[in-house]
């Protein structure tokens, strides 16, 4: 491909390219975007298009193959990488962006098209977005779905473009209707949430501040110290982040630490601690007074962490590499939190690519590395000091039926209920935190608190 063909619409140029990689390479679009940010120099207004093409196009992927393959003789199975992606990057616009008209979505589409496979694929790329172009002109559907009534499954899968497990597994515990709303939430652009480190701001702070540089900004919902913002921020440039102000984290996640019954002079674990997020949440419940061993099993992910507590100002923060599925502090900590590795399934729309990456066998070797954590976590807590397990996916084998089970093989531990720690819309009637995106209008959550006797 060439470094940069003289093209009208550098975003879609720079969309495609990214792509192709995630395509072709099975790369995570967070990481492909960043690299071509850096790589492209584009407009304010280029860097919105070229995200919003390529979010789009990944998220919808399983709908617009589904409507492509109708129109493309052979399939698109036969097609080049570059070609299949350019007709998915065609179609969300005509599909999904109306700001734009249709006629320049085919025929800049076509343009980058021809500089990067040549004047064959613009061809073809040229015939099918302007047969789909011209059905939505007259107003005619581009595709029919699988009937809802006949297969609930394959209609939410192909036209909210999900995998089918997810759905089947979604429409068993919720319902058809269930099931829908929470692909179109997961489907939904999720603001910017912020949590406010209350040692060195206000929220009241830190709406002004955003609000002085035009931005819509509200407070959260529920949390004390959430703010969430609509528009584009550059958060690492703005100076209320540089000066540890905030940090980016839904409010669902921040709700967790209040599980935990913190108080200064405490010694705390964080198992899964990377990227920081409640561990600095965990901090700050403290007023920076006690000491927290910050353990991650990635040392990559932990120079995240050390940045954070840097920013942030906290000084208990002891960051150490470590698996936490083997026990290095026994009995010594007041509190634990396993923040753990899970399928993610209530936390979809913060990433575009997610859905991609899952497999249902996936649960195999999560619940075994879950399962270990609470064992390890088990010997690490003092008596009488208190554990809390906490996960973002909506899967029950993940959430209260690895609780039930602990619970089983541990008499030495009790379960407290969360009613009281968190508001009360979000304590179920066994007495878990559980946000539920379709129900609460939150990223996905799970807590559980457990007691260990003695003390």
């Amino acid at each position: 491909m060439p470094a940069r063909p003289s093209v009208r619409s550098p975003a879609r140029y720079y969309a495609l390219k990214a792509l192709y990689r995630i395509e072709t390479r099975a790369a995570y679009a967070d990481y492909v975007l960043q690299a071509l940010r850096r790589e492209a120099e584009l407009s304010p207004r280029d860097q919105d298009l070229l995200t919003t093409l390529v979010d789009g196009v990944t998220i919808w992927r399983k709908t617009l193959d589904w409507v492509l393959a109708r129109y493309v003789r052979g399939g698109l199975e036969r097609l080049d990488p570059w070609v299949r992606n350019a007709l998915r990057m065609g179609l969300y616009q005509l599909m999904f962006l109306d700001r734009i008209p249709r006629w320049a979505a085919v025929h800049e589409t076509v343009e980058v098209a021809r500089a990067v496979a040549g004047e064959g694929a613009a061809a073809l790329v040229n015939a099918v977005l302007r047969r789909i172009s011209a059905r939505l002109e007259q107003g005619r559907p581009v595709a029919t779905f699988p009937p809802i009534e006949i297969d609930p499954v394959a209609h939410l899968a192909i036209r909210y473009s999900f995998p089918e497990w997810m759905v089947r597994r979604w429409i068993t515990r919720y319902g058809v209707d269930g099931a829908r709303e929470l692909c179109r939430f997961h489907n939904t652009p999720r603001p910017l949430s912020l949590r406010v480190n209350r040692l060195r701001a206000t929220r009241e702070e830190i709406l002004a501040d955003l609000e002085a540089r035009g931005l819509r900004a509200r407070p959260g919902a529920y949390h004390p110290y959430i703010v969430q913002v609509e528009g584009g921020l550059d958060l690492a440039a703005w100076p209320a982040y540089q000066e540890g102000k905030v940090i980016a984290q839904d409010e669902a996640a921040a709700l967790v630490p209040y599980l935990m019954d913190l108080r200064p002079g405490l010694r705390v674990l964080d198992l899964c601690a990377a990227p920081g997020g409640k561990t600095t949440a965990i901090a700050e419940g403290m007023g920076d007074r006690g000491i927290i061993v910050a353990a991650d099993a990635h040392f990559g992910r932990l120079r995240r962490l050390r940045e954070h507590a840097l920013r942030m100002g906290f000084t208990i923060i002891r960051v150490i590499q470590a698996d936490g599925q083997r026990p290095f502090l026994p009995e010594w900590a007041d509190r634990i939190l396993i923040d753990a590795p899970c399928l993610g399934t209530g936390v979809l729309a913060r990433r575009s690519d997610a859905r991609w990456h899952k497999q249902e066998s996936d649960l195999i070797g999560l619940t075994r590395i879950q399962r270990g954590l609470l064992e390890a976590a088990a010997r690490m807590l003092r008596p009488g000091g208190r554990l809390v397990y906490s996960t973002c996916s909506l899967e029950p084998e993940e959430n209260e039926e690895q609780i039930h089970a602990f619970l089983r093989d541990h008499p030495e531990f009790r379960f407290v209920s969360a009613q009281g720690k968190v508001p009360s819309p979000f304590v179920d009637a066994e007495g878990f935190y559980r946000v539920l995106p379709h129900i609460h209008h939150m990223d996905g959550a799970f807590g559980a608190i457990l007691e260990k006797a003695g003390g």
